[in-house]
């Protein structure tokens, strides 16, 4: 058998180089469809978490007013209302607004915060009054690792009201969203509790 005119067919090796740009591009593309869905998801799941966890701060104040006859507060204006609302909870504040120490037992589920009462011993709790609150805060945020206020899925602290800013009765809850602000422009994200 002879050569047909001369021609050699060659095997095609490789890719080229528009072949490659195509499938980098579906990859790129298949890769932030991914990304998008999981930010939805996340974005979801901080969510629900936010709302769960502001259930329990609620049951908690209901269960503060109930055994002291009055909201978490602090007359003296000392404290922030998230350290208000930190300390009531962990047992530190009593119905007057003053600190309680050693603290009182809590029956809110700390735990789901992250936060490890075990970890609170009464014994090296620093001597201290009222206006020394710093200190405690202090030797609070060295104990627990963390700042001492309950922080959203998105690390802001939830914001707690008493008295209420517009002055309707009893107290307010909220989350500041993921954007961490609140107001005019920022407040479409902002979390209440049913």
């Amino acid at each position: 058998m002879g050569k047909e005119g001369g021609l050699k067919i060659q095997k095609k090796i490789g890719y080229s180089l528009l072949e490659l740009l195509v499938t980098l591009g579906i990859i790129g593309i298949l890769l932030s469809l991914l990304f998008v869905g999981f930010s939805y998801v996340q974005e979801k799941q901080n969510t629900k978490q936010a709302l769960i966890e502001m259930a329990v701060l609620q049951t908690g104040i209901i269960s503060y007013e109930a055994d002291f006859g009055n909201y978490p507060n602090c007359p003296e204006k000392i404290c922030t209302p998230g350290e208000c609302l930190f300390l009531s909870m962990l047992g530190f504040h009593n119905a007057e607004g003053n600190l309680e120490l050693p603290p009182y037992p809590t029956t809110l589920p700390v735990e789901l915060f992250g936060f490890d009462r075990a970890k609170l011993d009464t014994a090296e709790i620093p001597e201290l009054s009222h206006n020394d609150g710093d200190s405690l805060k202090l030797w609070l945020a060295q104990t627990l690792e963390q700042d001492p206020s309950f922080l959203d899925p998105w690390g802001n602290e939830y914001q707690y009201e008493y008295p209420r800013q517009d002055d309707a009765g009893g107290y307010r809850i909220y989350s500041l969203g993921p954007d961490g602000k609140t107001g005019d422009k920022f407040s479409k994200d902002d979390l209440f509790p049913d």
